[in-house]
């Protein structure tokens, strides 16, 4: 299962569903930008 939105940054989630395996990640972040 694949989830992405957003319009300023990307985030994309993805992972098993019904595991403990879970992935995010942000696309678009400039560097050095405190999270």
């Amino acid at each position: 299962m694949c989830s992405t939105f957003g319009t300023l940054f990307r985030v994309s989630t993805f992972g098993e569903s019904h595991g403990r395996g879970v992935v995010v990640v942000i696309d678009g972040c400039p560097a050095r930008l405190p999270l």
